[in-house]
């Protein structure tokens, strides 16, 4: 084999390692949260992909070997998609239980368009800004990317990884999001069931009241004095749970790394 062969040969696999690396991170960037939102331009996540990309090149030891491209492809799509579920996850259980107190409190007709889920009430989006600031106060990014770095040394590109384990934790972190939720909105929803009562004892002493008009103020008053006092407790469960995010990742890393060949 002549000069120029091993050349192209290198310069072959060199492209090969930079595109399998780009494809896991462009796929993370799309899934996880903040740079997945609509307020993003898309140019600028592809320059952070491929910025990324151009300097873990040097880092990232691996042979692609001679697989076929798309069971190589389909591999880091299934797992960069179960780690970005494993950091989204804790978003969407603040959005879901931002809906469900907004419901309780009868707040629910108040709508607006949020860039990360679409149609969201004001108190699922407050909750959101809640928990993106703090997500950046607690330094739990540098954590983030920290983990993106160590995923290609868990699992290189191209290795096989345990598909029926992945399968298995993304239905664990949809289960988790649900119970987080409910640990969430638990203390407005309470509330709220208790004042529904008040009022119910209320309407079977003075059945002249207009228990439906008197109920709307007092539910809002009463949901966000809730809110207010829970607060300190929301950011320390939110804190929790955002300090363990790399272990949340680790997790998921070592189950790829099991075995398993699709």
């Amino acid at each position: 084999m002549n000069s120029q062969a091993i050349d192209s040969l290198v310069s072959s696999r060199q492209l090969t390692v930079f595109l399998l690396i780009l494809l896991r991170l462009s796929i993370l960037f799309t899934v996880m949260p903040l740079l997945s939102s609509k307020n993003f331009p898309g140019q600028f996540k592809i320059g952070l992909a491929m910025s990324m990309a151009f300097m873990l090149m040097p880092l990232v030891k691996f042979d692609p070997g001679d697989e076929h491209i798309a069971s190589v492809v389909v591999r880091e799509v299934l797992l960069s998609v179960v780690m970005g579920m494993g950091v989204r996850f804790v978003f969407i259980s603040v959005n879901i239980a931002g809906q469900v107190m907004s419901n309780a409190m009868g707040l629910s007709v108040a709508t607006a368009f949020d860039p990360e889920f679409g149609q969201s009430d004001e108190i699922a989006r407050l909750f959101g800004m809640i928990a993106t600031l703090l997500f950046f106060a607690i330094d739990a990014h540098h954590e983030l990317i920290y983990m993106i770095v160590k995923s290609f040394e868990i699992v290189p590109p191209a290795s096989n990884i345990n598909i029926e384990g992945l399968v298995r934790e993304s239905i664990g972190i949809v289960g988790r999001a649900f119970v987080f939720a409910l640990r969430l909105c638990a203390p407005v929803v309470v509330g709220m069931l208790v004042a529904h009562l008040m009022l119910g004892f209320i309407y079977k002493a003075a059945p002249q009241i207009n228990i439906f008009f008197v109920s709307f103020p007092i539910f809002i008053y009463a949901g966000l004095l809730i809110l207010l006092l829970s607060l300190p407790l929301f950011v320390s469960v939110m804190g929790g749970y955002y300090g363990g995010i790399g272990n949340v990742l680790d997790r998921i890393l070592l189950i790829a790394r099991a075995g398993g060949k699709i």
